[in-house]
């Protein structure tokens, strides 16, 4: 029998699976060999000699005169690579992604293939074309591959389990995940640590040993690139110095519910576009220090209320254009792992998704390295089939060494090669036998590693500092009327007054109940509780010391010992707080002060009045707003807080931070957390317009992207003239009197309202200076999903694109006819 045409599909995962068919004259349906239907094709053409290719939509285009016609279900296909096939005999060449395949028809029933430098083989049926063989065969193999060959069933077994926890409770020895090393292959032991604000203390000894730092929100608050990698950097350093080789982070799910108990952990805010930038730079930061990233909660983790049982509920182009972008950024970036989420995910708990983690994460996306699972998050034996790779922490037995008997080998090896792959990627092991490891492990687990995490010092002068500096470059100015800040040199007595400028840190308290958390840290696993943090009254005493300035404090609720404490006061600086924590939601989106800020504020008379305020995320300020000649936010701040309010008080930083997230003006206006009680699919019917894109219509307190400055900054068109589709530039010059940065945004509207599309963070600019800012733009950033051919698809007509200090503060204009 003649063998007319083959088609390839593959998808890019560690070990380089892949998946052939062979077709003739007939219509054919092809099963690939996890039983999935990766394509239907009709093909009635015998001329071998034809071209077809992949033309981005779906479809596979042809010179033929027979219109051969492939769609793919979703599952593996990559239509990011455009493939000419002509006859077999001669190869094919990738000629979309750079990539060289070659392939050719060894027999009528074996096909090999090379990709990317690995040559495979598969058994091809040459007399049933519907009928595509199990068995997969690597010629030459990925760097991983060389100790997965060597390892015993056992070995293999035990870098897909966790270890150290037994009955949900940690084990002397151990840290927050492990995986035990095998150390006759040079394999060294898997240590995770949390992750949100430092590396986590769960040991009255580690208090003071690490830096607490800002909140990853915080973090991202002040749009810096840079400064998002500088942290990446330090939170490796500090991980590895007490013996730990994975930080279980970034957390980087887009902000959906405002009231999301972990939104303090999320990178992303509101806008899939700001994650998207600024998630590279954590991974670069960590995994250049030494220590694999975890990118985490996949997917749809968007709030703490029945965190377990939720099943959130989101179309495709829902998922693809606001939910998903983050997560693929982290993939590009090369992130060695992930993390499940505890929730469902349409109808299937999100560590034994199929769709999530096979065709999404591991096919679509291209993800090489390992997926595992959150704690306690696996319901199943069968979660390997679905593409979960590793069971944490270990203790409930679903990945037993009879439940993983049950699997075929091929699977087991395959998350075994994508482990060893990314501890390779990321330096601790060699990628060729006898080779040098980058960062050779500190210490082993269990009996080993008790000194480095009990007992290093791992926090620095230098990480306190840049602690300080984030603190500082994340504050946003809301309000500044009149110029109330900074304090002028003729500020003589400053009162300081509310419970919230001096809060309590109970270490104690937190050591006892892991969510706890206060107005430095959040609470929950992403805690780092500090030893002495230094609250907004000792930051502004230290400050007015330096300058001659009195002090007078009211560390209460109390509004008339605060009335009291204003007498005579140049200005005033109130302070108000909330936090949060994993496991629960917040109950409402106000201060904890609310009720006293606005009784207060309302007795001050003519004293300038600025309302310092600390948050985990979204708030509603409006109860006082209106009040306050100034409000400065900063989202949690770790052990520096005091420190960086002060330097924007006091001007020795000019405020450049931006919001992340949206201040809403009522509370009404919030998607509430889904009761799984009351609702048992938690739809998401806002669809692509979350966060600020929902709220476009509707007043708000304080919008996303907004905050404000010491000085000012025009706008202007660059050369060309405004944006086109493949970019543009923007001229920037601060034309007040006082150095600053400014986070310059761009928006693009397709007809739904503007989306941030990218942003750049100046360096300082001095008055009167210039700088030219250029953008630049892919079909991409001008494209929505299309469900019918599962990719993205340029949108024709006209786009407007908005460039300005916000979603809301747009200085420029301009359209783009597509």
């Amino acid at each position: 029998m003649k063998i007319l045409s083959l088609l390839l599909c593959f998808s890019s995962v560690q070990g380089g699976t892949v998946y052939f068919g062979v077709y003739s004259d007939a219509d054919c349906k092809i099963p690939m060999v996890d039983g999935h239907t990766v394509a239907n094709m009709t093909l009635a053409t015998n001329q071998c000699s034809c071209m077809s290719y992949d033309d981005g939509s779906g479809y596979i285009q042809s010179n033929c005169n027979y219109d051969p016609v492939c769609q793919d279900d979703g599952l593996y296909l990559s239509w990011t690579q455009r493939v000419s096939v002509t006859d077999m005999d001669n190869g094919c060449t990738d000629e979309g992604g750079g990539k060289i395949i070659e392939a050719q028809l060894h027999s009528e029933c074996t096909a090999v293939m090379t990709h990317m430098g690995t040559t495979y083989q598969k058994l091809l049926s040459a007399y049933d074309p519907t009928e595509v063989c199990s068995s997969v065969s690597p010629l030459s193999s990925p760097p991983s591959q060389y100790i997965v060959d060597q390892m015993s069933q056992e070995e293999k077994y035990s870098l897909v389990n966790g270890i150290g926890w037994k009955t949900k409770i940690q084990q002397d020895g151990y840290y927050i995940g492990n995986i035990p090393g095998i150390p006759r292959l040079s394999v060294p032991s898997i240590k995770m640590q949390d992750a949100a604000q430092g590396f986590r203390t769960t040991d009255l000894r580690q208090v003071g040993q690490v830096t607490s730092w800002p909140c990853s929100l915080g973090v991202s608050a002040a749009w810096d690139v840079d400064l998002m990698e500088s942290w990446g950097t330090a939170l490796g350093a500090e991980h590895r110095s007490k013996g730990a080789n994975v930080i279980l982070g970034p957390s980087i799910n887009v902000h959906r519910i405002a009231k999301g108990g972990r939104n303090a952990e999320y990178i992303s805010g509101e806008s899939p576009a700001l994650g998207s930038m600024l998630t590279p730079a954590y991974v670069r930061g960590v995994q250049g220090a030494g220590v694999m990233a975890v990118a985490k909660h996949f997917a749809l983790n968007n709030q703490e209320t029945f965190r377990n049982e939720v099943n959130s509920v989101a179309d495709e182009r829902t998922m693809m254009e606001v939910y998903y972008p983050p997560f693929l950024a982290a993939v590009q970036s090369g992130v060695a792992s992930f993390k499940g989420a505890y929730n469902l995910v349409n109808g299937t708990h999100a560590c034994g998704n199929d769709e999530l983690l096979r065709r999404d994460l591991k096919g679509r996306m291209g993800f090489e390295g390992f997926v595992m699972s959150d704690w306690w998050a696996v319901h199943d034996v069968d979660y390997p089939n679905a593409g979960l790779d590793m069971d944490m922490p270990g203790d409930d037995g679903n990945f037993g060494d009879a439940n993983l008997e049950r699997l075929d080998p091929a699977v087991v090896d395959d998350m075994v090669a994508r482990i060893v792959g990314g501890m390779m990627g990321v330096g601790l092991m060699a990628e060729e036998e006898g080779g040098n490891v980058k960062f050779p492990s500190l210490c082993e687990i269990p009996d080993g590693c008790d000194d480095l995490y009990f007992n290093e010092t791992a926090t620095s002068d230098e990480h306190v500092a840049l602690a300080r500096k984030i603190g500082a470059e994340g504050a946003v100015l809301l309000k500044n009327d009149g110029g109330v800040l900074p304090l002028d040199d003729g500020i003589k007595k400053i009162a300081v007054v509310g419970s919230a400028c001096d809060p309590p840190n109970d270490i104690e308290r937190m050591l006892k109940i892991w969510n706890v958390g206060n107005y430095f840290v959040m609470g929950g696993s992403g805690r780092v509780i500090p030893a002495s943090p230094i609250s907004v009254l000792g930051g502004i005493k230290e400050a007015s010391a330096e300058r001659g300035i009195e002090i007078v404090e009211s560390i209460s609720d109390s509004v008339e010992d605060g009335v009291e404490a204003m007498d005579d006061a140049d200005v005033v600086i109130l302070c108000g707080a909330t936090t949060s924590t994993e496991g629960t939601d917040r109950e409402n989106l106000y201060l904890d002060q609310d009720d006293f800020l606005k009784e207060i504020l309302a007795q001050t008379g003519e004293i300038p009045t600025v309302v310092v305020t600390i948050t985990p995320g979204a708030t509603v300020l409006s109860n006082f707003a209106d009040s306050a000649d100034g409000i400065l936010n900063v989202f949690l701040a770790g052990e520096e807080t005091g420190h960086a309010v002060a330097d924007i008080l006091f001007g020795s930083v000019n405020p450049s931070g931006k919001l992340p997230v949206t201040f809403l003006l009522s509370e009404d206006d919030a998607v509430e957390p889904c009761n799984f009680l009351e609702l048992r699919e938690c739809v998401y019917e806002e669809g692509v317009l979350v966060g600020y894109r929902r709220l476009q219509d509707k007043d708000v307190g304080f919008a996303f992207g907004h905050g404000l400055s010491y000085t000012n900054f025009e706008y202007e068109w660059g050369e060309g003239g405004g944006i086109k589709r493949d970019g543009g530039e923007i001229k920037i010059t601060n034309s007040g009197e006082m150095a600053g940065k400014e986070v310059v945004q761009v928006y693009f509207d397709s007809g739904e309202g503007y989306e941030l599309k990218s942003f750049v963070k100046t360096a300082l600019l001095q008055a009167g200076e210039s700088v030219i800012i250029p953008f630049k733009f892919e079909d991409r950033d001008w494209s929505v999903w299309d469900s019918f051919v599962s990719d993205f698809v340029v949108k024709g007509g006209e786009w407007k694109v908005g460039v300005g200090g916000g979603s809301r503060d747009i200085r420029l204009v301009s359209s783009v006819e597509l």
